[in-house]
């Protein structure tokens, strides 16, 4: 199954505008985010729709390389490092990102709002552009 440009640019647009609201988020300052719950709720839903966004990207492209299907959606992203170009630290902490995912999906309850923002989904985005646009080329 051949990498589907139009489901990939769908995901990128979608991972900007949860980056974008994360943004917008964070200018509100740290106070506010480890206090008041209505701004750690949108937060925490961005971040997780963010860190989703992200794994079903890497799945996307790791299903059309052929490889075997990795067991975690952290396992997907560090795979989609290599097959993109994606440098590996920058992968690593995404993992780690998407990892945070499903602690916001499965242990709400013990969240350290101290902890949330990860900028790594823009060079994912970047990362992305650039390898879709080598990839269409005749």
């Amino acid at each position: 199954m051949p990498v589907d440009p139009l489901v990939l640019r769908r995901r990128l647009q979608a991972l900007e505008r949860y980056l974008r609201a994360l943004r917008e988020l964070q200018r509100l300052g740290r106070d506010a985010f480890v206090n008041d719950r209505a701004v750690q709720d949108r937060v925490e839903r961005n971040a997780e729709l963010l860190a989703q966004v992200c794994a079903d990207i890497a799945l996307h492209v790791v299903a059309a390389s052929g490889r075997s299907a990795p067991e975690t959606y952290g396992d997907a992203v560090r795979a989609l490092g290599p097959l993109i170009g994606l440098p590996e630290p920058v992968a690593a902490r995404l993992a780690a990102a998407v990892r945070l995912r499903n602690l916001l999906v499965h242990m709400y309850v013990d969240i350290d709002h101290g902890r949330l923002f990860d900028e790594d989904a823009e060079a994912l985005a970047v990362t992305i552009e650039r390898w879709l646009r080598t990839a269409e080329r005749p």
